[in-house]
């Protein structure tokens, strides 16, 4: 965890959503670090799992599932009255093919009830959307709008896979339309998919039709700068167009369009009245030059090289390159001992029992 927000922060992030399964010390650690969190707690009724490699099971608890999620409301109250004052949540069920449809209205009524934003991964995976598909005769976005659950509060994971994706082909070509038409936004993580082949088809096409767009890091290394270069070389790449997404829109998906499904008004923008939430630049870095136009040198070309300082509630919180909350270099150490405890561990939760090597041979053979 601290390696992740420190290399958030160091990237020029002030507010992460952070997804993930409660586990101890989660809030006073993203209260340590310095920076604006969205607490998301994720909650499921059911986990999935594979027994041959290729076909995806699942196994049901339901009981489970609507424990998981009143106890991730009773975390959200304790974020909003957290000490920093910077912590505040969000209603995530897990994912649409792990949820049943009670739990997703259950929880999508009582986001609505707290005026806070409901979140859910789909249109993920090629699998998945098949299995939405087989169950309920819709598209995994288009069920979601069968069903009443997206509206501008909403935040769909992902949302790659649409009825016109090549890969999903489907009778209809509405899903895209859905999506502008209710307001709902697509959270966009290009790397963590781009490592598989696979991407949004694109980012582009959903801001044309009017969709609000967020980008996330979702994998390491979490740098959101590096992962804003890469949302536009394919989304221009899918379009076989350079000009298919401007700079303009792809820094807005960064800033406002998040802000935007958080439901918040007062980040993402400078601006009176907003939160001292701010990233200083220094232009005069070797590779902001030539500074003709030094968003494009920041995001193209110098990267996280070039971020002078990170301020949140107008508190200094990156000086040159050094994450001032948290020891990141500790952290990162720590890190790689943990590795190498997992990798001994690996052939247990394989469904094939294969070793850490097996899955992924190393670049060279070492000696």
């Amino acid at each position: 965890m601290r390696v992740a927000l420190s290399e958030l922060l160091l990237s020029g992030v002030t507010t992460v959503a952070d997804l993930s399964m409660a586990h101890p010390g989660w809030l006073d650690l993203l209260g340590e670090s310095g920076m604006r969190v969205c607490i998301a707690p994720m909650f499921r009724s059911a986990r999935w799992f594979t027994k041959n490699g290729h076909v995806v099971e699942y196994e049901w608890d339901e009981g489970a599932g609507q424990k998981a999620f009143a106890e991730a409301m009773t975390l959200i109250e304790r974020a909003e009255q957290h000490e920093s004052g910077r912590l505040f949540g969000m209603v995530v069920p897990a994912q649409i093919d792990t949820c049943t449809p009670e739990l997703l209205k259950d929880s999508f009524d009582e986001a609505r009830r707290r005026g806070v934003s409901w979140q859910i991964h789909a249109a993920q995976s090629v699998s998945e959307f098949h299995e939405i598909t087989r169950r309920h005769g819709f598209t995994p976005i288009g069920w979601l709008h069968e069903q009443g659950l997206l509206s501008e509060r909403s935040i769909i994971g992902h949302g790659i896979f649409l009825d016109d994706h090549p890969s999903t082909p489907w009778h209809t070509r509405r899903d895209l339309d859905v999506l502008a038409e209710t307001g709902t936004t697509v959270a966009h993580c290009p790397t963590v998919f781009a490592r598989r082949g696979i991407t949004l088809k694109h980012l582009g096409r959903y801001k044309r039709h009017g969709v609000n767009m967020g980008l996330g890091t979702d994998t390491y290394p979490h740098n959101m700068l590096d992962e804003m270069r890469l949302a536009a070389y394919l989304a221009r790449t899918q379009a076989t167009d350079p000009r298919s997404l401007t700079t303009t829109e792809l820094f807005e998906a960064a800033t406002i369009g998040g802000a935007k499904a958080l439901g918040r008004d007062d980040i993402g923008r400078l601006a009176a009245g907003c939160r001292a939430d701010f990233v200083l630049v220094d232009i005069t870095h070797p590779m902001m030059r030539p500074a003709r136009d030094p968003l494009r040198s920041l995001i193209y070309a110098a990267g996280d090289r070039a971020l002078k300082a990170v301020y949140v509630d107008g508190t200094k919180v990156v000086e040159h390159g050094e994450v001032l909350t948290m020891d990141y270099r500790a952290a990162a150490a720590h890190l790689h001992e943990a590795q190498q405890r997992v990798a001994d561990r690996v052939p247990e939760r394989d469904w094939n029992h294969r070793t850490a090597e097996q899955i992924s041979p190393s670049t060279f053979r070492w000696a």
